[in-house]
């Protein structure tokens, strides 16, 4: 699975959805199939997969940045389930 992202600066770049990520946010679960779930959780799904890329490797000062990366998936995981929510109410 992939997330295409068009921007001004990516015209298509793929985010590959990691197992662990896909994982995180359950996307096998959805049961009442609402495509706004699929969607929500792949997005969600895609950012986590592209924080653990950014967590491997130093900022420019060389830095780890691990710490934060964990922080941003933590905030990313409340947020898709919150939006789950929202979609599913």
């Amino acid at each position: 699975m992939h997330v295409t992202i068009h921007t001004a600066a990516l015209t298509n770049d793929d985010v590959s959805i990691s197992n662990a990520a896909a994982e995180a946010v359950r996307m096998s679960f959805n049961p009442s199939k609402v495509p706004a779930v699929d969607r929500l959780k792949a997005l969600a799904a895609a950012f986590l997969s592209a924080c653990d890329e950014v967590a491997g490797a130093p900022n420019a000062s060389g830095r780890p940045v691990g710490r934060e990366c964990a922080v941003a998936k933590t905030h990313i995981e409340t947020a898709a389930m919150w939006a789950v929510k929202a979609a599913t109410s």
